[in-house]
């Protein structure tokens, strides 16, 4: 199932061998989830398997790219004949073949300790989506400009029907080269003038999800936003027993919530769908394999996180200290964080997660991500004169402009009522209905309240979005590195305040201002991942904190600076006179609590 090899790589790292912790997910099940489709079509399949780097005759989809990239190389398999990186996969649709991406491309991680790596299924992955696109704009730009590239290129795709045919071959490179382009110019992580990349690990799927909705709304004008809030990829496990998922909690989790919420990740990550109604249609024409999203939701539902003392019984991490973590438990207990994380038995299947928000007044994490996806507008464009809510008389119509969050639901569920149109009228029907109707009776979650700040509130007001949500923290130790930005490096730094860079130079404990990204290795006391030096590795990304979207501010309550809520009896928050929750700060721990405190995550 892989093709590592025990050769450092360009990040410092090898692994003489891969291990699959417990999950409770078979070898099948794991092969399953990395190659199922979900109707992504990002490119020609053919197109994909010949295509070379911009700078040499190296495949665009080698291990030795991939890994690059941060993606996971795989060694062929019947499911996988041509050996493409997990989640790379081939979708058919409309008689032709593309390449796309799985849920796993997003939602498989690697974590190395000591030449041993370990392949994690639902965990976050360092994968460069950013960087990918712009390697692939640069390959498709260069067979176009280098004859002897297009030539090789030409010759394999076309094969008999080379040279005959390459004036034509060249006309779908050049539309796809500039469909590629634009893209990327569209998503341009821009403040201002300034461009912030994502590096490894992150993306602005929201975004960039937003910013094809748009795009398909007018598609002969421009109508977009920046994709300028990069977050870590979330981890999966416990995802379908969530009432709130994504990390904001956009995405509710009652009955059809699970279906639209994969919808439209798979409408970001370049399913094809057209937002133009088609006479006799009910809803939009999409390549969107609507009954293999609800099987990966019922698939997920089994997954366990994985366990570091299951790892440490094997020998592949280091035994945990018990008595150290015992010290640690006590900490988590007093400085309130069950509060919020709430404790579960990774194992129970009736595992049930009512998710606890935090504003972002109290929280005060980087807002970007929350604010972009709460604020965000667009053209109309077909949309305009529809209702919102069409099934509500009441509803009322889009304007000119619109919001982008709603104008998300309503694509989603246009691509959601219309059947498949590959199929038979008789098939695509009974399909549908199926589909539809088997997503909502197999859907755990039936009921949702949003707790923000310790009291429930009207989760159809999107003020209520401006938070983040906290989660159960099993499996916490494998999803480095912290803050739904990624902007701490380790666990134990995340107990540690925010400083300048002035405070740092003094000698103060403080989170780092910047670190690197890329290397795979653990640190199993900091937990997180080692930083190497990028003189030495230069395919490494310095995080810089002081950038837009990248502050590591926030959390801050192991540090004695974010205060707590003073809560009652019934976990309620206490009020003063004027009906204002009272808040604490707490002391800072110390060295010796951080690493306690760190130890008994490990055990979660």
């Amino acid at each position: 199932m892989n093709a590592d090899t025990n050769q450092p790589d360009s990040f410092g790292d090898s692994a003489g061998r891969i291990v699959y912790p417990e999950q409770n997910w078979s070898a099948a099940q794991s092969l399953w989830f990395y190659n199922v489709t979900q109707g992504s079509n990002l490119i020609p399949y053919d197109i994909f398997l010949h295509l070379e780097v911009a700078d040499s005759e190296e495949l665009f989809r080698s291990d030795q790219h991939m890994n690059r990239l941060r993606y996971l190389t795989q060694s062929p398999s019947i499911a996988n004949p041509d050996g493409l990186a997990v989640g790379w996969v081939k979708d058919e649709h409309g008689g032709k073949d593309y390449v796309g991406f799985t849920c796993a491309a997003c939602h498989t991680s690697q974590i190395h300790f000591q030449g041993t790596a370990i392949r994690i299924d639902g965990g976050a992955p360092l994968a460069d989506m950013e960087k990918m696109l712009g390697s692939l704009s640069a390959a498709l730009n260069a067979s176009l400009e280098n004859p002897a590239k297009f030539e090789r290129l030409a010759a394999k795709v076309l094969k008999g029907k080379y040279p005959a045919e390459q004036e034509a071959f060249r006309a779908e490179l050049t539309t796809l080269a500039a469909q590629i382009s634009t893209y990327n110019k569209v998503n341009e992580p821009r403040h201002g003038e300034q461009l912030v990349a994502y590096g490894y690990g992150r993306l602005d799927a929201f975004g960039r999800i937003y910013n094809r909705v748009l795009a398909h709304l007018t598609p002969r004008e421009p109508n977009f936003n920046p994709a300028s809030a990069p977050v870590s990829y979330p981890y999966l496990w416990d995802t379908p027993q969530h009432d709130f998922v994504q990390w904001n909690g956009v995405g509710d989790n009652e009955l059809a919530g699970p279906l639209g919420r994969n919808t439209g990740e798979a409408l970001g990550v370049f399913a094809q769908f057209d937002l133009q109604k088609q006479r006799g249609d009910i809803g939009y024409r999409s390549s969107v394999v609507v009954r293999n999203l609800t099987r990966i939701e019922r698939h997920l539902e089994s997954l366990w996180s994985p366990s570091w003392e299951e790892l440490a019984a094997q020998q592949v991490l280091p035994p945990i200290n018990q008595s150290l973590a015992e010290q640690g438990r006590e900490v988590f207990i007093n400085y309130q964080c069950h509060s919020c994380h709430e404790a579960i038995d990774r194992t129970d299947p009736k595992r049930r997660i009512i998710a606890q928000f935090a504003s972002l007044q109290t929280i005060g994490t980087d807002p970007y991500m929350a604010m972009n996806a709460l604020n965000y507008s667009g053209k109309s464009g077909y949309f305009e004169g529809t209702k919102i809510k069409p099934l509500n008389p009441a509803s009322p119509r889009y304007a000119a402009n619109t919001p982008v969050l709603p104008a998300l639901s309503s694509a989603v569920e246009g691509v959601l009522i219309e059947p498949d149109h590959d199929k038979t009228f008789i098939r695509r029907w009974a399909e549908k209905l199926y589909d539809l109707f088997a997503s909502i009776g197999d859907n755990p979650i039936k009921h949702t309240q949003r707790h923000l700040d310790f009291e429930v509130v009207d989760k159809d007001k999107p003020a209520t979005l401006a938070a983040y949500k906290a989660r159960p923290l099993n499996g916490i130790w494998a999803t480095a590195p912290y803050l739904h930005n990624g902007s701490v490096p380790s666990l134990y730094e995340l107990f540690m305040p925010s400083c300048s860079d002035q405070e740092i130079a003094s000698g103060k404990v403080c989170r780092p201002n910047k670190f690197t990204l890329g290397s795979r290795e653990l640190d199993p006391i900091k937990v997180g991942f080692v930083g190497r030096d990028p003189a030495q590795y230069p395919d490494l990304f310095v995080f810089d904190t002081s950038l837009p979207s990248n502050s590591n501010k926030g959390h801050e309550y192991a540090a004695g600076v974010t205060p707590v809520f003073v809560l009652d009896e019934q976990g309620r928050p206490r009020k003063d006179s004027q009906g204002k929750p009272v808040m604490r700060r707490l002391e800072p721990i110390s060295h010796a609590q951080r690493l306690a405190l760190v130890e008994y995550l490990k055990t979660l």
